[in-house]
């Protein structure tokens, strides 16, 4: 099954992302700001982050003895083309930076140790090859080849999810110093236990297991809104006094003789006074 381990960061929207405003706008070993420029009311920044220690693996199973990598042991179809989707896409995704592909070949341990050896490293060299003739690995990338013939320690996880009746029995035998071939000498002399090895928990151990590490490169935008200054006040009018005005005008009086006593008349007769 193929496993993928990467270190993904999301794209920004609108000022979030998986790393902080602050910390963007530190200087970064794998942070490069590509571009600044104002739209509208925004800042906007254009950064590339680089990721590294990404990793993609893949497991394809081989039958006993074998070393040509078929499609009829389950798994192995869908693990391919897992593969083939992967490698294919490197061709087309640039912010990809393959570093290199790791690929281990390995043996189980039943058998004669020299030809298991032998084995296991042209299980290796054959995945190459097939890598090579489908997508010219060795020429775009650095490709690492090694082999392993797995020890009867390596049989602790399948013991363990087994059904066997005496598991811990089983699993003192194959921990235990004893030489690899009277290891399995003793449990081929456990009818029960040898079939669950043989049928089970052997044919995972018959494998190559392939690693792609690589960088990626991530492009994204952070928006900040740009800080205008407060706008001024508008002027105030001018207040109006609402007190009443008083105006001085310089009056010239007309005097008029209003004394009551002249021109008096008395039931309309004229009357001359004299003087006494």
């Amino acid at each position: 099954m193929k496993t993928l381990y990467t270190t993904i960061i999301f794209c920004l929207a609108l000022g979030l992302t998986a790393l902080s405003a602050e910390e963007l706008q530190q200087p970064q070993s794998d942070t490069v700001l590509l571009s600044q420029v104002e739209e509208g009311d925004y800042l906007v920044r254009r950064y590339l982050v680089r990721h590294s220690g990404d990793e993609a693996r893949y497991t394809l199973k081989y039958s006993i003895s074998a070393s040509r990598l078929t499609n009829l042991i389950a798994g192995n179809a869908e693990e391919l083309a897992e593969l083939d989707k992967f490698m294919n896409g490197l061709k087309q995704d640039t912010s990809i930076h393959v570093q290199r592909i790791e690929i281990v070949g390995y043996a189980s341990p039943d058998g004669n140790a020299r030809s298991n050896e032998t084995l296991a490293l042209s299980r290796a060299q054959k995945f190459r090859n097939m890598l090579d003739s489908r997508f010219n690995a060795s020429t775009h990338y650095k490709v690492q080849l090694s082999s392993a013939v797995e020890p009867w320690k390596a049989c602790d996880g399948g013991v363990e999810s087994s059904a066997i009746a005496d598991k811990q029995k089983v699993l003192d035998l194959i921990n235990s110093s004893a030489a690899a071939p009277t290891i399995e000498s003793q449990l081929k002399s456990m009818p029960a236990v040898w079939s669950v090895f043989r049928t089970s928990i052997l044919p995972a151990l018959r494998r190559v297991d392939m690693t792609v590490y690589y960088n990626t490169d991530t492009i994204f935008e952070l928006r900040t809104l740009i800080e205008k200054p407060d706008p001024q006040p508008a002027p105030q009018p001018q207040r109006r006094c609402s007190c009443p005005v008083i105006v001085e005008d310089e009056m010239i009086g007309i005097i008029v003789d209003m004394n009551p006593r002249k021109h008096h008349h008395k039931h309309g007769k004229h009357h001359t006074g004299k003087c006494r």
